[in-house]
């Protein structure tokens, strides 16, 4: 009778458990961000900022994803990488994505930061090149802001955005390199100061890297929330099989810089989510002036 309990409540809970998983496979939640700083020159700047979305597609035709989007009504959205995917052995399927950025383009302006992904599909031998020529010359014609290594000015609201292309030497699976203390201004020159800066870069590992440049804000991706979150652990394991990563979602700081560390969007290593919702991340940047007045 035991041995029947036992199987029974294992069933329960496997069941159970894949249930949770098809949900979240499924679902993703929004995450909001408030910021002010003394350097922003509009009120209010709002930024709805998404990765690794890896050519997932939510029912029907990313509807959901845009409708949450325009609920929140951004001045702008920001992709830090791996919004395709790419493979040395099948093609690359860029069309849904480009559709759904296309839906997007139309009304809000968009800075599409360089993940892994679309680093692998440049420089793949397996995959034709213009596959990645293709894919960049239609965000182009959509207007969208290809971040290789760039710098955008959005002088209107006194930001700087930032797009840092990482070599993929540093994201070679079981082998952790950290960036050198001048691969940062060899790449994007020095940050400027006077501007709220904001960097896209996709791998988090390099944070203290990426703080020794002193950004205001960084926007990572690629940990996927670690697939699985335990309650006080965290994340589990990373895309580069990083057992409990020490980044793994959610908000980081140093004395100057702040990263944001999103969930991602959709899942391509290891593709399931286990306590851990794909998400949207809304960012709010505030003139101090108007919140100490308003305190």
């Amino acid at each position: 009778m035991l041995e029947f309990v036992i199987v029974c409540v294992a069933f329960v809970l496997i069941i159970g458990l894949a249930v949770s998983i098809y949900k979240e496979s499924k679902e993703f939640c929004v995450t909001f961000y408030d910021y002010s700083s003394e350097k922003i020159l509009m009120d209010e700047y709002k930024l709805v900022f998404l990765s690794d979305l890896h050519s997932k597609v939510f029912p029907y035709e990313n509807q959901p994803l845009l409708d949450a989007i325009d609920e929140m009504k951004p001045d702008a959205v920001v992709f830090a990488g791996d919004m395709v995917n790419a493979s040395g052995k099948v093609p690359l399927d860029y069309e849904p994505t480009l559709e759904f950025i296309q839906k997007l383009s139309a009304k809000y302006p968009i800075y599409y930061g360089i993940g892994n992904h679309e680093e692998k599909l440049k420089r793949s031998t397996n995959l034709s090149k213009t596959n990645y020529e293709h894919y960049t010359d239609a965000l182009s014609k959509l207007g969208i802001h290809i971040m290789e290594n760039e710098v955008a000015h959005i002088s209107q609201a006194g930001i700087d955005i930032y797009g840092l292309i990482l070599d993929h030497k540093y994201y070679k699976k079981g082998i952790t390199r950290h960036i050198p203390k001048e691969y940062m201004e060899s790449s994007l020159g020095k940050v400027n100061k006077e501007s709220y800066s904001i960097l896209l870069a996709h791998n988090p590992d390099q944070f203290p890297g990426y703080a020794e440049w002193k950004p205001d804000l960084v926007l990572s991706g690629h940990i996927h929330g670690g697939i699985v979150q335990l309650p006080l652990v965290g994340g589990v394991v990373s895309p580069q099989w990083k057992l409990f990563p020490k980044y793994d979602a959610g908000e980081y700081h140093t004395k100057e810089t702040t990263m944001i560390l999103s969930r991602g969007i959709g899942s391509h290593t290891i593709p399931l989510r286990i306590w851990n919702r794909a998400e949207i991340v809304c960012i709010r940047i505030r003139k101090k002036e108007v919140i100490n007045n308003a305190g």
